[in-house]
C-alpha cells in the first residue's frame, strides 16, 4: 500500500489511495465502517465523482458539438494525485487537467481535496478550480462512500435511514442503461425514516433528486453513521443483493434522463465555475457507538 497515506487521530485512522484519492479505509476503534476493496460484486469503497456523476448515455458525453468518452461517475477515480501536504490528522492532495482528461473533457482545472479525521469525525473538502481565463467550467461532483451494512451486528432489517428533513416518497425509476426514467416509484417513508431492507434496491438505486436534506444518517441499534452534505443537491442511495453494504452518495449532479440526451455544458444541474474561481464541496463522516 505504498501508494496510500495514513492518517490518524486517537483510536481512529483513515487510509486514502492517491489512484483516485480514494478513502480506501476508515476505522474508528475496532469498527471498520466502510466496504472492503477487493470484494466481489463491487470492487470500490469510496470513490470520488467528477466531473460527471451518474452514467451518461452510451458512455459519450456531448460537448460543443464533439463527442466524448464519459465513464460512469467521470474520471477522476483514474487520476494520480499529488500529496500536496501531509500531517498525522491531515493530509491535502491534488489532481489537475492533463493529456488523459483532455480526450474525455476539453477544460482545465484543479481538484484539491483535504482529509482530516478527528476522533470520530472525518472530514473531507473538496475545492475545485477553473484554470481557464476565458471559458466557465461545467461539471457535477459527489461522492461515493460504501458503509458496512449491517454493522456491529447479523440482521440487515433493523437498521433505517434517517432524513434531515421530508423528503418525496416518490423517486425516479431506473432503465436498463442506468439512465433515469420519467415515471416513479413510490417508497415505504415513515416520516423522515426509511426502513432499510435488500428489496428496496432490487430496481437499482433511490434517487433523491433535489432533495431537502442535507444530512443522511444510516441508523442501527447499536451504531449510526451520519453524513453531512452542505453542498450537495442530490442523494443517491444504492447497494447490491447479497453484498454487505449500503452506499449513501451525495452529489451536485445526476445520470442522464431517459431519451433526452442533452450536452454536457447544458446540463441545468451542473456548476458553471467562471474562469479563475474555485468552488467548494464539503462532506463529513460521523461514528456514533450506542451505550446501552
Amino acid at each position: 500500500m505504498h501508494d496510500a497515506v495514513v492518517i490518524r487521530s486517537g483510536t481512529a485512522q483513515a487510509v486514502i489511495n492517491r489512484k483516485g484519492a480514494e478513502l480506501i479505509r476508515w476505522q474508528v476503534g475496532a469498527n471498520d465502517l466502510l466496504w472492503p476493496r477487493g470484494s466481489p460484486g463491487w470492487n470500490r469503497t469510496c470513490p470520488l465523482m467528477f466531473p460527471s456523476c451518474g452514467w451518461s448515455e452510451s458512455s459519450l458525453v456531448e460537448i460543443e458539438g464533439q463527442y466524448y468518452p464519459m465513464p460512469v461517475h467521470g474520471f477522476i477515480g483514474m487520476q494520480e494525485f499529488d500529496v500536496v501536504s501531509n500531517s498525522e490528522s491531515e493530509v491535502m492532495l491534488e489532481a489537475s487537467d492533463d493529456e488523459f482528461t483532455k480526450t474525455m473533457f476539453p477544460f482545465c482545472f484543479r481538484f484539491t481535496i483535504k482529509f482530516k479525521i478527528v476522533d470520530s469525525q472525518l472530514s473531507i473538502d473538496i475545492s475545485v478550480k477553473n484554470k481557464s481565463y476565458s471559458t466557465f467550467l461545467p461539471y457535477s461532483i459527489g461522492i461515493h462512500p460504501g458503509f458496512r451494512w449491517p454493522l456491529l451486528s447479523s440482521r440487515k432489517d433493523g437498521w433505517r435511514l434517517q432524513f434531515e428533513k421530508s423528503e418525496s416518497p416518490l423517486v425516479p425509476c431506473i432503465s436498463s442503461q442506468a439512465l433515469i426514467r420519467s415515471n416513479q416509484r413510490r417508497i415505504p417513508f415513515q416520516g423522515r425514516s426509511l426502513d432499510l431492507n435488500e428489496t428496496l434496491f432490487e430496481n437499482d438505486a433511490l434517487c433523491f433528486l433535489n432533495a431537502n436534506s442535507k444530512r443522511l444518517s444510516l441508523v442501527g441499534e447499536k451504531a449510526t453513521i451520519r453524513v453531512d452534505a452542505p453542498d450537495a443537491r442530490h442523494w443517491v442511495v444504492w447497494s447490491l443483493p447479497q453484498q454487505d453494504f449500503l452506499a449513501l452518495e451525495p452529489c451536485t449532479g445526476h445520470g442522464d434522463m431517459e431519451g433526452r440526451r442533452i450536452p454536457f455544458d447544458e446540463r441545468e444541474h451542473n456548476v458553471n465555475l467562471a474562469p479563475g474561481e474555485e468552488q467548494q464541496f464539503r462532506v463529513r463522516f460521523e461514528f456514533l457507538q450506542h451505550e446501552h
